[in-house]
């Protein structure tokens, strides 16, 4: 995870991510489902990517670190 991503994520979280909670449930860390949305338009914005919907899914959300693996992938990393 970068610097970016992190703070992206801490503006749409009730609990400050961190490398403790890096494979929490995003929801026990406050994410609903609107901020699931901002989040995501977020992201996208800031990597220029856009997420396919396919993958726009339950599991892609459900940690930092699946949204992160993801984000990796769609920057071609």
């Amino acid at each position: 995870m970068d610097k970016v991503f992190i703070e992206i994520m801490n503006t749409h979280l009730q609990e400050e991510l961190n490398i403790n909670n890096q494979n929490k449930d995003l929801k026990e860390l406050g994410l609903d489902s609107l901020a699931s949305i901002e989040l995501l338009l977020e992201i996208e914005e800031a990597y220029e990517i856009i997420f396919p919907d396919e993958l726009l899914t339950e599991d892609t959300f459900s940690s930092s670190h699946n949204l992160w693996s993801i984000v990796s992938k769609l920057k071609g990393e």
